[in-house]
């Protein structure tokens, strides 16, 4: 399929827009989240002119973070997630503010060669021998911070342990993205939580349907959520909760970038003085690039 020249593909959602769909089955004894994330995932590509196997990595990482940050309901609360595996990525950081979300790496250029099934080698981008990360930044009082130990590196197991290991949640977590080339054709994903109390009967009823959704991106490529939902848990009383758009923005700014320089110290600062040189920053989430001059830095330090 990775072969197909998008030209040639039709008939195929193209358009649909990036969301994130909650659900609950059973009278409420699990709880769903699904997510299209396809342009955000290209969006990152074309930002960080990404490998092949780095967007694989992006659209998975988004498609989790976006169904960890959307439900935080305290005003500018975000979450951030880091995955640090020991693999040519580096750290690859994602960070989300509700329905709004961006990413980096360290390498997003760094080239793996697929698999023998023609798939994209997150694991061997990531590296599975490292941690996951993530701070959820209420907007006042203490961060919580959770850490675990990556599984496997695939992006979808590790959240899966996450969210056993911080949040004491049984998830089946299923996360994809089905890229090319340069080219997204899908990305997205699906979280299925049981809820305390939960009887055997739908426990037994999720785990016959674990196929349905294990190849989420091959899924959504051509299909709405709202029809694969429809099929998936049919006979199951699935309640649409709500249907909400996401975003790939970054929110950098000048005066960030500022106060990111005034940060470095008045040592560093009255060196680039001394230096009689402009300073360039770039942000390492949307790659903009923002001059400084030396008056401007020599206002920071008399401030």
């Amino acid at each position: 399929m990775n072969d197909i020249p998008i030209e040639k593909m039709d008939g195929l959602i193209y358009d649909a827009r990036d969301a994130i769909m909650r659900m609950t089955v059973m009278g409420g004894e699990v709880s769903i989240m699904m997510c299209r994330t396809t342009s955000m995932a290209q969006k990152a590509q074309d930002t960080h002119l990404a490998s092949d196997a780095a967007t694989a990595a992006f659209g998975r990482v988004l498609s989790g973070t976006a169904m960890l940050s959307t439900v935080l309901k305290e005003d500018n609360s975000s979450v951030t997630v880091t995955f640090q595996g020991g693999g040519p990525a580096g750290k690859i950081i994602c960070v989300g503010n509700k329905n709004t979300l961006k990413i980096t790496a360290t390498n997003p250029q760094a080239e793996v060669e697929p698999l023998s099934s023609g798939a994209q080698d997150v694991s061997g981008y990531i590296g599975s021998d490292g941690t996951l990360s993530v701070v959820k930044d209420f907007g006042k009082g203490d961060p919580y911070i959770g850490i675990s130990r990556l599984k496997s590196g695939e992006v979808a197991e590790d959240f899966a342990q996450y969210y056993m290991d911080s949040e004491q949640v049984n998830s089946i977590v299923a996360l994809g993205c089905l890229n090319a080339n340069g080219v997204v054709l899908s990305s997205g994903g699906i979280i299925i939580q049981a809820m305390p109390g939960i009887s055997d009967k739908t426990l037994d009823m999720l785990e016959m349907r674990i196929p349905f959704y294990s190849n989420i991106s091959r899924e959504i490529y051509d299909r709405s959520m709202e029809e694969l939902c429809s099929a998936w848990f049919r006979g199951m009383d699935l309640q649409i909760l709500s249907h909400e758009e996401l975003y790939f923005n970054c929110d950098c700014s000048r005066d960030k970038m500022l106060g990111a320089l005034l940060a470095s110290g008045k040592e560093e600062l009255n060196d680039i003085i001394q230096k009689g040189e402009d300073v360039e920053m770039q942000c390492w989430f949307c790659r903009a690039r923002r001059k400084f001059t030396v008056g401007e830095i020599q206002e920071l330090l008399i401030k």
